[in-house]
């Protein structure tokens, strides 16, 4: 049997919050970082520096140091999407292999792979002194290197380029669907939506597609 991998982005794909770190800005008060997205995206920023202003900006607003557990009672109330353990049951039953690569939050994703089941998970990192949320993090999936990350996974766990599927869900997702010869786009999907092979309203469809 050929093996496949079926990698999964978290936000707005596994979960019906589209952000994990737009649920945390949105709970401590410092609402819109387009701007410093922006700078990322032209390279003017790395994503660590991004990270480190993006806290900075939540500790501002809220006006006092924030513990772990603010951090995971903001972030308690993500939704995983139905049939997502279904579909990541289907895939691990037909022998192929799920995983998740994610530039959110490390306590939303984990939470989210614990769900569901998934061994595979990576994820950036908030950085805590003593229970403390402070600016910076661990960088393991940067935005703009999920195609390099990718790569680098499927040819770790034995699988070609060639038999992964990457399921995605935003504009940081295209080049990634470039890449892979199978990509599906959940909707909302934006402009991801024209490069996907497929695009899906339910995670349930990604059964009907005949890829499993």
């Amino acid at each position: 049997m050929l093996r496949k991998l079926f990698v999964f982005d978290c936000d707005g794909v596994l979960t019906y919050e589209k952000s994990s770190w737009g649920i945390l800005h949105e709970h401590f008060g410092s609402r819109d970082n387009s701007y410093f997205a922006d700078l990322y995206a032209r390279g003017l920023i790395s994503y660590l520096d991004w990270m480190k202003i993006d806290v900075a900006l939540m500790i501002h607003s809220y006006g006092k140091p924030i513990t772990r557990g603010e951090v995971e009672k903001a972030l308690s109330n993500m939704r995983t999407r139905q049939n997502a353990r279904t579909v990541i049951d289907e895939i691990k039953t037909k022998g192929h292999i799920p995983a998740v690569v994610s530039s959110g939050v490390d306590i939303a994703v984990r939470k989210v792979c614990r769900e569901l089941g998934v061994n595979v998970c990576l994820y950036n990192e908030l950085l805590f002194h003593n229970d403390e949320l402070i600016p910076g993090g661990v960088v393991n999936v940067p935005l703009k290197e999920k195609k390099r990350i990718i790569e680098k996974l499927a040819s770790e766990l034995g699988v070609s380029l060639e038999n992964t599927i990457y399921i995605g869900d935003s504009e940081w997702d295209i080049e990634v669907f470039k890449t892979v010869p199978v990509s599906i786009a959940v909707e909302p999907c934006g402009k991801a939506c024209n490069y996907a092979s497929f695009v899906v309203k339910d995670l349930l469809d990604i059964l009907a597609i005949g890829l499993i």
